[in-house]
């Protein structure tokens, strides 16, 4: 089966927003083995979305059409559709209770360009929209299945994961073709490259048929996608299942989750299971560690506060940073995060905290601290653990690789602490320092955080 998909909207065609509902779109269908043969875009104007629905529904076994259904008088897709088809649109009752509803609630007033919102071809198979207000919908353009949704990434991917999905798999087996089941496995690194983390994969699942992986760069992590295809679901899950933990084990101490994870819910996950709480001692990132743990609904019972210490100033007076070490190391050294950690530890009153500190630029690097420099202390109940990263790229760049890395640093810490209390090992309490890759000497200096 080949698909077309055909994203509808001036601002597309202007290049003021960025279009994933394609790239989106088109994985999703890759994995219900549908062939995306075209990918086009179009004006809000009637003609010109005459003239791609015809192009498309010539061509293609399956049109997904994605914008246009909004309350204003250039959301025209249902106009257009409906003309095409020789019908009127009308509005869909379920989907108009629906919003009355929410509007009331809301205590919003229902004007009557809302109501274009919920309108559909007249015959058309509507579509449900579990998040939004506007229905999607099914119709037969010249024989070929025309699928519209909203633009609105969240509420497009609603729709297509609830309904569409289901109604691909039924149009491919009317055609009399061999559909098989997918079972699938989002494993979510950081702290590698796309390289590194394809290199230790390699030979997985080689001997199982219908098993493929796929990686994908997508700032600042990586992602490993396991998918098995075979006909029966439940055989699928067995043959994921089956590669799973070899999978994890290749993939440490990188791997923080799998799926819709996120590396700060990783993290509060690990501290919940530990009763721990922690601290952050920010500089050079001015909060965003803060802000990425307390994305996370719940963290208020494991994230007690933090202190942005931009200056030496309030490095000295908020975390107890000696002025001996500014003098002699400088702010962006492993002696100031370490007592910038243990002061925000001992000052919150945490069994974690982390600390950074570097040169985000684009000014105020050295040469023995180019732009880039950071670095980065951990201090729990077992010690310390520090480490210098060397950042290419810009300075927002630098501050959110920064942030994660602090994340992923603390999880380290609590894996390593719950193996040495596993073990008892007696060298807890011990300091561990890492190194950067990349070269760069740790001197003192003036520096531009």
């Amino acid at each position: 089966m080949l698909a077309e998909i055909l994203t509808i909207g001036d601002e597309l065609c202007r290049g003021e927003v960025v279009d994933t509902n394609s790239s989106w779109l088109a994985q999703a269908l890759w994995e219900l083995e549908v062939t995306v043969a075209w990918m086009s875009s179009c004006r809000d104007d009637r003609p010109d979305m005459e003239r791609a629905l015809r192009d498309a529904t010539g061509r293609a076994d399956l049109v997904v059409v994605s914008g246009g259904l909004g309350p204003t008088q250039d959301d025209l897709t249902v106009d257009v559709v409906a003309a095409m088809l020789g019908v009127a649109p009308v509005i869909h009752e379920p989907s108009r209770k629906l919003m009355e509803e929410r509007f009331a609630a809301a205590k919003f007033r229902l004007t009557p360009n809302n109501l274009r919102q919920v309108e559909v071809p007249e015959g058309a198979f509507v579509l449900a929209n579990p998040v939004g207000l506007a229905p999607g919908f099914e119709v037969s353009m010249s024989g070929t299945p025309v699928v519209c949704m909203p633009g609105v990434p969240r509420e497009l991917k609603a729709i297509f994961t609830s309904a569409v999905k289901d109604r691909v798999v039924a149009l491919r087996e009317s055609r009399g073709e061999r559909v098989q089941r997918i079972a699938r496995r989002i494993y979510r690194t950081f702290g590698a490259g796309e390289s590194h983390i394809a290199t230790r994969l390699e030979g997985v699942g080689a001997d199982s048929a219908g098993t493929s992986i796929h990686y994908q760069a997508k700032f600042p992590e990586v992602l490993v996608k396991l998918v098995i295809r075979d006909r029966d679901q439940s055989a699928a899950m067995e043959r994921l299942e089956s590669l799973d933990s070899e999978i994890r084990e290749r993939l440490t101490p990188d791997l923080y989750g799998t799926d819709d994870d996120s590396l700060p819910a990783a993290l509060g996950r690990a501290l919940m299971n530990v009763g721990a709480t922690m601290a952050t001692a920010e500089s050079c990132t001015g909060g965003m560690i803060g802000a990425l743990i307390t994305e996370v609904a719940g963290s208020s019972a494991y994230y007690l506060g933090g202190a942005v210490t931009y200056s030496n100033e309030e490095k000295k007076r908020q975390l107890g940073v000696s002025e001996a070490t500014l003098v002699e190391h400088g702010a962006v050294s492993e002696a100031c995060v370490v007592e910038m950690a243990r002061g925000a530890r001992d000052r919150v009153g945490v069994d974690y905290a982390v600390a950074v500190s570097g040169v985000a630029g684009p000014q105020g690097g050295t040469a023995e601290k180019p732009v880039g420099t950071v670095w980065v202390a951990v201090v729990g109940p077992r010690g310390s653990a520090t480490k210098r990263l060397q950042w290419p790229g810009d300075r927002q760049r630098i501050r959110r690789l920064t942030a994660h890395w602090a994340l992923r640093m603390i999880l380290g810490a609590l894996r390593d602490d719950s193996v040495d209390r596993a073990q008892d090992d007696p060298r807890a309490g011990q300091k561990a320092s890492q190194t950067a890759e990349r070269p760069g000497g740790a001197g003192a200096g003036a520096e531009n955080e």
